[in-house]
């Protein structure tokens, strides 16, 4: 009888806290939509700052010695096959993202964060790699 009464007290403060919230911002359609598209148009910048992020990550990786196995070339080095697996990666992630987006835009807000965080990874690691010169076998003798 005890945890009835604890369950349906706990209903009805969520139910009424539920109820004050609506009551309390009173948004129309017009609003509503109008959030969902600038939450959209975040998401969607969010997504160009990590496609440039992804470039810078790549450019600062070129022609020097990669530590990740999958993402080395023959000779060692971050190339072609690194460049085409890390944008692939990428692109996946974002044409997910679309689909996600475009079927429930309420999941915008939480994956611009995510574009965001993964922006801050990539660019870090853009600013580390830089700082690595490139192999001496590598670089031409003018």
């Amino acid at each position: 009888m005890r945890k009835i009464m604890v369950l349906s007290l706990f209903a009805s403060l969520t139910a009424s806290l539920s109820f004050a919230d609506v009551i309390e911002h009173p948004r129309n359609l017009q609003e509503e939509a109008r959030i969902q598209q600038k939450a959209q148009k975040r998401w969607i910048w969010s997504a160009v700052a990590l496609t440039a992020a992804s470039f810078a990550d790549v450019q600062s990786s070129w022609g020097k010695m990669e530590s990740n196995p999958m993402l080395r070339s023959s000779n060692g080095t971050f190339g072609a096959k690194g460049m085409g697996i890390k944008l692939g990666i990428v692109g996946g992630i974002l044409a997910s993202q679309t689909i996600l987006v475009n079927r429930a835009p309420a999941f915008a807000k939480p994956l611009t964060y995510a574009n965001f965080g993964l922006t801050a990874v990539k660019v870090g690691i853009a600013v580390r790699n830089s700082s690595i010169e490139k192999p001496k076998y590598l670089l031409r003798e003018q």
